[in-house]
């Protein structure tokens, strides 16, 4: 209803008794808020806080007169950020930052505080005192130390401390632009652990994780000062080693290689370990990090399909040895246009109900002579050689039409997820595509949900972005994939249209057993929510993976534990139950 009275007028109607209850109401309002509240004068002298401020910061020893900001935080790294923030106040008033404070704990306190002008609290300062500025003060040392713990998982390998594959290839390029090919070369070793997966299978996987483990204590221990190490993949370590001449390169690898000669003893058992050795020099077999280690991995499987237990220099004919690359994209483009790729569906479960909130399409290919055809064998090749559009294409219609029939065929909302490629984000064409294939197959623009992988959007953020609105517009769900891989923080997505993330498997594999692990996705699941994402977990294959995640509060489970991907009539059979009154079966894991 619209009022023509002024504000003046309508404030006057609420008379003496209305305002002091109203100030009642606020300062009620402001003892039971968790974070801490202050007004303060022009020297950031307190004059006011509530009673989380008062408890946090002690408020109540200071006897004399009121502490300053400078005398609730003295400690000297504050110095800069509250100088900056009087300027800050005195010009534009406002500032937000974040202040340290010792505690009587080993750990200091990080807190983020936003301080502004606050005129219409000019009563809380006198005049000589004023102007008045209002300070809302959080504790954000849990969120920092999550992120840190985040950020070092990204770069490290958690079983043996070493940098992992990113890390390591990080440090090849840095130490590339560093280095004067004239004058000096390079040597990266990849080593691969021959015949690993038995000791996983002959004495459990804790046992494969102490060869692991040991096994990166004997490679660090055998470098020299100045090589660098890491575990780039499961049973896989890569060493980089400065050497003068280029033809050093051997007897490089043949350091490496000792790290595996003697056996390594564990529980009273002798355990002996081979490994095969790929090497690949700078600048002769590359001029980065990725074409030297691809060209370390050529040659380390040509020293497996020899026999193994060997060195293995790269050479150019390698290459051509690799397994029937072009034969394979050659099959891949007759399979796609003969129509002899399949769309399969994998559940996701809503971990709170158990019910079946939504399905991922992945993408099989069943070759007449190969058999079925590893996703990851020809999904990469088909985004290399450009196939991905008409592959990408071929899914999203395909599992468009299935969302659109179970759609006509019942009134429930179960959404369908499509994976996308950078190759068709990336075309500007993509999102009328996406459109045109939403109408023709009529589901519903909110039941679609277009995920992208987290490293796409990292490595080409700004150009990820204006897709990302495109296709936002069309008021579909978008999903960060893959989570954890790339940058590891949320901060990135504050500014894209994401609905939610999909923490890696990796995270997920070991939360029963790693402290470290249930700490790293508790902290995704809890600063997701504060950014109103939802989050699934990826991978779960075991129920206590389930009560974990449930108890920390996670939206959706994927994997194993429910489901392998189904053809769309056996996933109809098997859980989309009909006439029952209820679209879906539950999946209720109850203890």
């Amino acid at each position: 209803m619209r009022s023509d009275k002024t504000v003046d007028e309508k404030s006057g109607q609420w008379g003496e008794a209305s305002q002091g209850d109203r100030l009642a109401l606020s300062r009620t309002l402001l003892s039971i808020m968790k974070d801490g509240v202050f007004f303060a004068d022009r020297s950031l002298r307190i004059r006011y806080a509530n009673h989380a401020f008062v408890m946090s910061t002690s408020l109540d020893s200071f006897v004399d007169e009121p502490p300053t900001l400078n005398q609730l935080y003295p400690e000297p790294m504050n110095d800069r950020p509250l100088a900056n923030a009087k300027a800050a106040l005195e010009s534009v008033g406002y500032w937000s930052g974040e202040l340290t404070r010792s505690r009587d704990s080993s750990r200091p306190s990080v807190e983020e505080i936003r301080l502004s002008l606050a005129p219409e609290a000019s009563a809380a300062c006198s005049p000589v005192d004023g102007p008045c500025y209002v300070g809302v003060v959080r504790d954000v040392t849990d969120e920092r130390e999550a992120l840190e713990r985040l950020a070092w998982t990204r770069n490290h390998d958690e079983l043996t401390g070493l940098p992992n594959r990113t890390l390591f290839a990080a440090a090849i390029d840095s130490v590339i632009k560093r280095s004067d090919a004239e004058t000096s070369s390079l040597v990266v070793v990849v080593a691969d652990l021959d015949d690993f997966k038995r000791y996983n299978t002959d004495f459990g996987h804790d046992c494969g994780d102490l060869l692991l483990r040991a096994a990166g204590k004997r490679v660090a221990a055998t470098v020299r000062a100045g090589d660098i190490c890491a575990r780039t993949a499961g049973d896989e370590f890569g060493v980089l080693m400065p050497v003068r001449d280029p033809d050093e390169s051997h007897e490089a690898a043949a350091r490496g290689q000792a790290a595996f000669g003697e056996p390594i003893l564990l529980d009273g058992k002798s355990f002996g370990l081979r490994a095969s050795l790929g090497v690949a020099v700078w600048p002769r077999d590359g001029a980065n990090a990725t074409e030297l280690l691809a060209a370390a991995d050529v040659a380390l499987q040509a020293c497996k399909d020899a026999g193994r237990n060997g060195i293995t220099q790269f050479e150019e004919g390698l290459y051509r040895d690799r397994r029937g690359r072009t034969a394979l994209e050659t099959d891949l483009r007759a399979a796609i246009e003969a129509g002899l790729l399949f769309v399969h569906y994998q559940p996701v479960v809503r971990v709170s109900t158990g019910e079946i909130e939504s399905v991922e399409a992945l993408v099989r290919w069943d070759d007449p002579i190969r058999g079925d055809v590893a996703p990851e064998s020809f999904i990469p090749l088909a985004e290399e050689t450009g196939l991905i559009i008409r592959l990408g294409e071929l899914v999203m219609r395909t599992a468009c039409r299935q969302g659109g029939a179970w759609t006509r065929s019942d009134s429930a909302s179960l959404k369908v997820a499509v994976n996308v490629s950078p190759v068709q984000l990336e075309r500007p064409e993509f999102p009328s595509m996406i459109a045109e294939v939403l109408e023709t197959t009529g589901l519903s623009p909110d039941r679609l949900i277009v995920e992208i992988t987290e490293s796409v959007l990292l490595e080409r953020l700004d150009d990820a972005a204006l897709g990302i609105a495109r296709l936002k517009a069309l008021g579909v769900s978008l999903s960060v994939d893959d989570f954890g891989t790339g940058y590891s923080s949320l901060s990135y997505l504050k500014n894209l249209p994401i609905d939610m993330v999909k923490i890696d498997r990796d995270f997920i594999k070991d939360i029963e057993t790693s402290n470290a692990a249930r700490e790293i996705v508790s902290g995704i699941v809890a600063l997701a929510h504060r950014m109103n994402l939802s989050v699934v977990a990826e991978g779960v294959e075991a129920a206590e993976q389930f009560y974990l995640l449930k108890s920390m509060g996670c939206d959706f489970a994927q994997g194993f534990l429910f489901s392998h991907a189904l053809p769309p009539l056996e996933l109809e059979g098997r859980y989309l139950s009909r006439g029952t009154g209820s679209r879906y079966s539950s999946f209720l894991l109850r203890r």
